[in-house]
């Protein structure tokens, strides 16, 4: 982790190590660039290289904390209206609040390596504490996992009276009572199914245990405690010293590429959108950078960071059993990961 200083023209990434700004891209209606000058102010240029707009650096930092005091004060509503914050993106031609879902990369900043001299453009993706814990793997008919529920013959009756459970953990609770259990069969969608294997070839496998894991009573949804629990069945025959540390690195892998730049329902050639890493706005404003460069503190705030989250039993079929075509009983679990709050 390396927490940024922000001191007008620059980030200071760790306490010996500074980048300067040259400039920052967004993709609007136009795109557009910003770029800091010698005289303190953000010239903004649209993509013709016209002048858009010329407004200093101190009128920037007046209305990102009037922002955060309103965000502050609204008392946790989701959506609200913040006029001022309209008025002055009009101004700075800034029409979206986030990029598409399909990009990783909210903002793409162009810095001076003082290192290497070089002057790259790197994609970040921007996290908030400030509201909702935000998602780094969204759910969808896409991230659907089918599992056998193997342990006896099923009638249509018990099927009925498990679904007829509310809760998804009671529901599991009551399968495992009755001396059932869930065996990985297969990811549903042929997308994902082929995104996960060009991560590792357990990798399919591997998350349909970890979410078997999330879904046994005691559950917290904790990332690191389902990867603990899947080490200790060590599924793999893993015969080195660090059995967990084999487990870990598959969910890092996971967690680092869907952070920057793998979807589910797109397919994934290893390439990131978000190349430069994570900007994170902390609940006080400030803001922490975990760099690529330090691709470690990446992973492990990933991994610490994350839970599994659970999709309602109206969406994707999430938790009903019902009988398959060869006469077997299956059940739906669906991958969510979001940030911890």
């Amino acid at each position: 982790m390396t927490s940024v200083t922000n001191n007008n023209r620059g980030f200071t990434m760790a306490a010996d190590l500074y980048y300067p700004i040259l400039n920052i891209i967004r993709e609007e209606s136009k795109r557009y660039e910003y770029k800091p000058n010698k005289e303190q102010n953000i010239v903004v240029i649209d993509e013709d290289g016209n002048e858009y707009a010329r407004i200093s650096m101190d009128k920037f930092m007046q209305e990102s904390a009037k922002l955060l005091d309103t965000i502050r004060n609204t008392g946790g509503k989701r959506v609200f209206a913040v006029p001022e914050t309209e008025c002055f993106m009009g101004q700075i031609g800034c029409t979206k609040l986030k990029a598409p879902s399909i990009d990783k990369a909210d903002i793409q900043i162009v810095i001076h390596d003082l290192r290497t001299n070089m002057t790259p453009q790197l994609g970040f993706s921007i996290k908030s504490q400030l509201g909702s814990a935000s998602t780094l793997l969204n759910a969808g008919t896409t991230t659907n996992i089918l599992y056998k529920v193997e342990g006896g013959n099923m009638t249509d009756e018990e099927i009925a009276e498990f679904n007829s459970i509310e809760d998804h953990l009671p529901r599991m609770k009551a399968l495992v009572d009755k001396g059932f259990c869930l065996v990985y069969s297969d990811i549903e969608h042929h997308t994902f199914k082929n995104n996960l294997l060009f991560l590792d070839t357990c990798m399919p496998e591997f998350i349909g245990r970890c979410l078997i894991c999330d879904s046994m009573p005691n559950s917290t949804s904790a990332i690191k405690e389902a990867v603990e629990q899947v080490a200790q069945d060590n599924p793999f025959g893993f015969t080195g010293s660090n059995v967990v540390a084999f487990y870990e690195h598959k969910m890092k892998v996971l967690l680092l590429d869907a952070a920057l730049g793998m979807t589910p329902a797109r397919e994934w050639t290893g390439r990131y959108d978000a190349n430069g890493g994570y900007l994170v706005v902390k609940r006080d404003g400030d803001i922490v950078c975990y760099h690529f460069y330090n691709r470690n503190d990446v992973e492990d705030y990933l991994y610490n960071k994350t839970r599994f989250e659970r999709a309602s039993r109206s969406r994707y079929g999430f938790g009903n059993l019902f009988r398959g075509d060869d006469g077997k009983v299956y059940i739906k679990l669906n991958l969510q990961i979001r940030f911890k709050k």
